[in-house]
This record gives structure tokens, C-alpha cells and sequence, in this order.
């Protein structure tokens, strides 16, 4: 067959061909297209972006009157709930100021004082000495002070014994590693022939003490049971930092230990720097 081409009646042209015949054939047109295949696999996820712009710094606290209650985050063994930054005292005292040098805290109420950080020690165990003319702790430990720094501190020691008739007496003094300036302290002393707690009518002395060295207080005894009660109130000016131990001396051995009784305590804390007059509020 001859291969023609002609139009159809919308104008498509589409293949002829003329048979055995002598008839024209013309091929059918092009079927509708088939449906879509399936859609393929996904391909592999692209690269990371590049991070995006660091956003706005948040707000803080920049000074002036909180409008709520302040509450720090707990405390741990590394981390203090509030920490005070030290720094030069304000040049006037303000009204419920709390400022910090690096040595004291202070507070001002009407005028600014120190808030004493007291460094305590007190005995709820008794500590046994010696029948020696050794000097001995009265506690059995010393308190760290820093340099530069003035102390104000009192105390009480509770001494009894049991044992030894032999005519002795007992100094007080301080020991340990710090150096001083200077040191000056009301000390007195009560004693009674009994190792019991619960006395009266005791026999006293006092004195005034302006040195760390052993002072004898007197009032020998001689009784088996003897009791001795101090009392201390006074201040220290330290020099270079050390240890500041409280320590007793007998002036013989009375043939029996004296022990410091529970209850039996010191008490310091720093009230200002070293090197001039300790001057804390409105003094004129």
C-alpha cells in the first residue's frame, strides 16, 4: 500500500493508505495517555543550614527598687545563695545598706555597725589535760584569723579535777602562728574546792591583760576536788595570719589532770583592719 497523509475534519493531519483494494485507510489517532507511574523514592536529605543569628541579649537587673520579693537559688557545698561582692565603704551611711571591705560585714541602721561573723567553738564533750607544768589547749584546737585584721572575742572555761592535793596555780595564754600587734583583755578567775559545777560562794580575782603570754591568776589550791571558771572579754590586733590557740599552764603538777568541762567556749570575730583606731558608726 501507498502511504498518504490527510486531514481530518478538525483539521489533524494523520496517516493514509491506499489497500488492494484502491480504498483509502486512515490509521487511528494517538490513544489518551496512560496514567502516571508511581512517584520514585525520596532522595537523600540535603546539608545543614548554617545557624541562624544569635538572638537578643535578655533583660537584667541594672539597679533601682525590685517591685517582688527576692529569692536566691539554694545553696549547695560550691555555691552560696548570696555572695557579697567586697568593696570601698559608702562615703555616707545609708539606711539599711549592707556593705562588705573584704574583712567585716557592716549594717546600718540608724548609724553603720558591724554585723559580727562569729568564729565559735564550744565543748559538748570534755577535754582531758595533763599533770604537768606543760602548757596545754584548753580546748584542743586553735581558730584561723587573718592578717591585718582586729578581733574582738570572749570566752568561758569550765576546769575541774578530782585528784592531787599538791599547792598549785593556773595561767592562761595564747599560743599558735599568728603574730600580733596587740592584745588587751579582762580576765577573771573564780575557784572553789569542789570539782562540781553547780557552786556559789566561789573565790574570785580580775585583771586587766595587755599581753599573749602566760598570766598566772593566783589563788593557789590545794584540794583534791578544785574547780577553776574564766571568764575573757577583750581584743586582738593580728599582724601576719596564723593560728590562735587558748592555752593554760599550771605552776606545779597537782597530782591530778584538770579537764575542761562541756559548756566551756570561745567566740571572736573580725570588727575592723589593723593599723589604727577601730572606728565603726557615728563617732565624733
Amino acid at each position: 500500500m501507498a502511504l498518504l497523509t490527510g486531514l481530518t475534519e478538525t483539521g489533524v493531519e494523520v496517516p493514509v493508505q491506499v489497500d488492494s483494494a484502491g480504498r483509502l485507510v486512515a490509521e487511528g489517532l494517538p490513544g489518551a495517555p496512560g496514567p502516571a507511574g508511581p512517584a520514585g523514592p525520596a532522595g537523600p536529605a540535603g546539608d545543614t543550614g548554617p545557624a541562624g543569628p544569635a538572638g537578643p541579649a535578655g533583660s537584667g537587673f541594672s539597679g533601682g527598687t525590685l517591685t517582688e520579693g527576692l529569692v536566691t537559688a539554694a545553696g549547695t557545698s560550691a555555691l552560696a545563695p548570696l555572695r557579697l561582692q567586697s568593696g570601698v565603704n559608702l562615703s555616707t551611711p545609708t539606711a539599711g545598706a549592707v556593705e562588705f571591705d573584704g574583712g567585716v560585714v557592716y549594717t546600718t541602721a540608724n548609724g553603720r555597725g558591724v554585723s559580727p561573723s562569729v568564729m565559735y567553738y564550744r565543748l559538748n564533750a570534755s577535754v582531758s589535760g595533763l599533770n604537768t607544768l606543760a602548757v596545754q589547749s584548753v580546748f584542743g584546737v586553735g581558730v584561723t584569723l587573718a592578717a591585718n585584721t582586729v578581733y574582738a572575742f570572749e570566752a568561758y572555761y569550765y576546769f575541774s579535777k578530782s585528784l592531787g592535793t599538791i599547792s598549785h596555780t593556773m595561767g592562761t595564754s595564747f599560743g599558735g602562728t599568728a603574730t600580733l600587734n596587740n592584745i588587751a583583755y579582762w580576765n577573771a578567775m573564780a575557784v572553789t574546792a569542789s570539782s562540781l559545777a553547780n557552786v556559789v560562794n566561789l573565790s574570785t580575782v580580775s585583771g586587766f591583760v595587755n599581753t599573749a603570754a602566760n598570766t598566772d591568776a593566783g589563788l593557789a589550791g590545794t584540794a583534791a576536788a578544785y574547780a577553776r571558771i574564766f571568764r575573757k572579754s577583750g581584743t586582738v590586733s593580728v599582724n601576719a595570719g596564723g593560728t590562735f590557740v587558748p592555752q593554760y599552764t599550771l605552776s606545779s603538777g597537782p597530782g591530778g589532770a584538770y579537764t575542761t568541762r562541756v559548756g566551756s567556749y570561745f567566740a571572736i570575730w573580725p570588727i575592723g583592719a589593723a593599723g589604727a583606731n577601730t572606728a565603726v558608726g557615728a563617732w565624733a
